[in-house]
């Protein structure tokens, strides 16, 4: 078995460093080994591998920007992973690769389920979308993970943001209007090598699937909990839980559209998974405890 990962630096590509770094049949490479934009030296690292198993951590993620940056978003999110999951079926590999919650509106009332019907409103969400068609086009064995709202203690995110502002500010405003579940890495990371693992004894099922945390609630919800939780584990913040003012997303307008509802049905994952998807609040605690670890809150 080798497995081959790419995005070694990112959010999700850290968690998985940590998980395999001590195994000598993982190779992990970073932007600068394997730059998206340019493609050959994607197909280069595949072939001297010649992986079992590919792992794609690498993402253009930057929502509004991608407004700005289109076709480099397309690059990285679609035409790179066609490259990817070309390479996969080349050598009979499984393909694990990140999706999103963007590939839908968010109109919906409900979780959205693997089969719902895809409408994305953004290019980040489009460009996702098309790497998702891509895969599936090719014929490689493949599991996409849809997920949302990913939070860890390195890179940019919401809770690094939320617990920054409050080390600094007395009152901050935080939106209440769209709901989701803050998933973190480190979950994101144990169930891919779960799915791994599996895949080794017997072959996973390819499909998309939805990953994230259990449990609801909106921005203002994460924001509150989150400052609440550092300070009970001894953090000082300016900014208590009392002085976090809900508003709607019309008083922060962005240049992308985020979903109002970001909710994913993770019953299909969960049927084929080891252990039992943890609440979004328990991914903040994991999350806050990292951060304290690397005197992030101080």
């Amino acid at each position: 078995m080798k497995t081959l990962i790419f995005g070694g630096s990112g959010q999700v590509g850290t968690a998985l460093k940590k998980r395999f770094h001590l195994n000598r049949d993982v190779q992990i490479v970073e932007r600068q080994e394997a730059d998206f934009s340019r493609l050959q030296t994607i197909e280069k690292l595949v072939n001297e591998v010649k992986p079992t198993h590919i792992i794609n951590a690498a993402a253009y993620t930057s929502v509004d920007q991608a407004e700005l940056e289109e076709d480099l978003a397309y690059q990285v999110n679609a035409t790179a992973v066609s490259v990817l999951a070309s390479c996969a079926k080349k050598y009979g590999a499984l393909l694990v690769h990140y999706s999103t919650d963007y590939v839908f509106d968010g109109l919906e009332k409900r979780p959205y389920k693997e089969e719902d019907e895809t409408n994305p409103a953004t290019v980040y969400g489009k460009s996702k979308l098309k790497g998702e068609a891509y895969i599936q086009s090719t014929g490689c064995r493949f599991v996409i993970l849809r997920t949302s709202w990913v939070i860890s203690a390195i890179g940019k995110n919401f809770i690094k943001t939320i617990l920054k502002h409050a080390l600094n500010k007395d009152k901050l405003k935080v939106v209440n209007d769209q709901i989701g579940a803050v998933t973190s890495a480190e979950l994101i990371g144990q169930v891919t090598e779960d799915l791994i693992k599996r895949d080794a004894v017997t072959q996973v099922d390819s499909g998309i699937y939805h990953l994230c945390s259990s449990g609801k609630g909106s921005w203002f919800d994460v924001a509150v909990y989150a400052i609440k939780r550092a300070s009970e584990k001894g953090i000082s913040l300016r900014c208590s839980a009392s002085n976090v003012e809900p508003v709607s997303s019309d008083e922060y307008p962005t240049r992308a559209k985020r979903p109002s509802n970001s909710r994913l049905n993770t019953e299909k994952l969960q049927r084929i998974i080891t252990n039992p998807i943890p609440t979004w609040k328990k991914c903040v605690d994991g999350t806050i405890d990292e951060l304290i670890i690397k005197d992030f809150l101080k």
